[in-house]
């Protein structure tokens, strides 16, 4: 028994050998341009670059078995595959050899338009079919690339369990798409690439890793990229809804990348707590490195060495953390300190997911006096407010009361008014200021006690005036408010001759306010 224990050993040793020398060959294609009629693409080739260096630095590709075609035709991509093919039959390990084909650019229903050529579904599905990798993928990210899963009646699907454990025991063939067949795929300017590709990509860098093997499985990466895609393409009026066929055999799954094993010279983003992040180029191009959401275990994610900004976004607010990664460096998000932003200072800068912001104010103040032998007059304020890019807009309704005691009589001055505020605010680290226009149509009324019979007044006018106004962010969608500025009225005031009024004159008094309250973001 003892003598058989080498045999056993070395048998052990040639599988694990076998298993390591497997090689995975790489297939990229981008092509910004498709037929004269269709839009020119701004980010297909990047998105064939993102997967080729994901491929080769984490998912065991290695640089000669990677081919990187960009803007070629379909003639091209035919010789490409067929040589490819040629390699692997020829290849010590082809039992256990895979091929990926990536394919970012335009397409309809039936094929896939690189430049004015067009390659037909049916075609590359048989020149993948025919390869005598393994394992064989294919991931088509363009508009209606659902039409080669629909082939064999594939469907739009949800992320699902496949229950598989290791590389080499998967077998067949798998096809992601990035949509449906009537759908259209879409890029995205922030994060410079299409919605697809981004979150697929930053699936096979960590965050796919739902089971913490420290392995992307195919199924980890097809699960990850489906809610990305759905969640950012649902704020556009587009849904987008990814696909997958799969006819792999065994037990064993595909695993696409190793970030645990082959993280070197990278670093690792660790977020412990659910929510939903960004990671941001630092750099000062404000471009999108990843977008997360986490569930309560939280994720990692491996990236390049650099600068980076986390923002993490809650209803009202984004928590905005600075680090400098370096290589090796593991660097914990909840340990390190944060700057809290409102939604409404990131949109007026022109940035963010919110188009607009909605608040609403809650203000106490005083305004000068306008007519004779009142002093100024408290008030308090109600309103709506509406950020926009450019602008802050406001609605409020205003009351104020005083009183006025002299010798013959006593009085009671109030004022109704309803407000519509215009303000451009300039936002500092710590304060915003703004400045702005105001008018308001006023109903003030004056009763009277007296000794003598005064009847009651009530008049109609106008106030038009400036806003000069602070703001500083509580967090939470809080902020504290002081405010106030010159107003000239125009209102009738009564000409009194021999002790009664004859006549009413426009008159239009300066005057001034202030205010000091607080606005809440919804």
């Amino acid at each position: 028994m003892a003598r058989g224990l080498p045999t056993i050993f070395g048998l052990s040793w040639l599988a694990l050998a076998a298993e390591a020398q497997a090689a995975t060959h790489l297939i990229a294609i981008g092509n910004n341009v498709g037929r004269r009629d269709e839009p020119r693409l701004r980010f297909a080739e990047r998105d064939a670059q993102e997967i080729t260096n994901v491929l080769r630095k984490l998912g065991r590709v290695s640089p000669e078995n990677s081919l990187l075609l960009l803007g070629d035709d379909a003639d091209a991509l035919r010789r490409v595959i067929l040589k490819t093919n040629v390699k692997l039959r020829t290849s010590p390990t082809a039992e256990g050899d895979s091929l990926i084909l990536y394919y970012s650019g335009h397409a309809d229903a039936t094929g896939l338009h690189l430049g004015d050529s067009t390659l037909p579904y049916e075609e590359l599905k048989a020149l993948v079919e025919g390869s005598p990798a393994k394992v064989r993928l294919l991931v088509v990210d363009s508009c209606h690339s659902g039409g080669i899963t629909t082939i064999k009646g594939a469907v739009p699907t949800e992320p699902f369990a496949i229950h598989i454990d290791h590389r080499l025991d998967a077998e067949g063939l798998a096809i992601i798409t990035s949509s449906s067949g009537s759908e259209d795929s879409q890029e995205s300017v922030d994060l410079r690439a299409s919605f697809f590709t981004h979150h697929f990509v930053t699936a096979l860098r960590g965050a796919g890793d739902a089971d913490r093997d420290g392995r992307i499985s195919l199924n980890e990466a097809y699960a990850y990229a489906y809610r990305g895609t759905i969640r950012s393409s649902g704020r556009t009026n587009k849904l987008q809804h990814p696909t997958y066929m799969f006819d792999l055999k065994g037990k064993g799954d595909f695993s696409l990348s190793f970030p645990k094993e082959d993280g070197r010279g990278t670093g690792i983003l660790s977020i412990p707590n659910a929510g939903s992040y960004l990671v941001m180029d630092g750099t000062g191009e404000d471009s999108v490195a990843a977008e997360l959401v986490t569930e309560s275990e939280g994720t990692q994610i491996l990236l390049p060495p650099g600068k980076y900004l986390v923002r993490q976004r809650s209803d009202t607010s984004y928590k905005e953390y600075a680090i400098d990664l370096e290589s090796g460096d593991q660097v914990d998000l909840s340990k390190l300190e944060y700057a809290e932003v409102t939604y409404a200072r990131l949109l007026r800068k022109g940035g963010g997911s919110r188009e607009t912001i909605h608040g609403i104010c809650v203000m106490g103040g005083v305004g000068g006096s306008v007519l004779d032998g009142y002093g100024a007059t408290p008030s308090v304020s109600v309103g709506y407010s509406l950020d926009l890019p450019a602008i802050t807009l406001g609605l409020e309704g205003r009351f104020g009361l005083t009183n006025s005691a002299q010798q013959y009589q006593t009085a009671r001055y109030d004022e109704l008014a309803l407000r519509f505020r215009a303000e451009r605010f300039v936002d500092l680290d710590f304060l915003s200021f703004s400045l702005g226009l105001l008018v308001e149509g006023v109903r003030r009324s004056q009763s009277f006690e007296t000794r003598g019979d005064a009847p009651d007044r009530v008049a109609f006018g106008l106030g038009f005036g400036g806003i000069l106004a602070l703001e500083r962010d509580l967090g939470s969608g809080f902020a504290l408010r002081l405010e106030g500025g010159p107003v000239t009225h125009v209102l009738p005031r009564s000409v009194v001759q021999g002790g009664a009024a004859v006549r009413d004159e426009l008159v239009t008094p300066f005057s001034w306010w202030a205010a000091l309250g607080g606005r809440f973001n919804l």
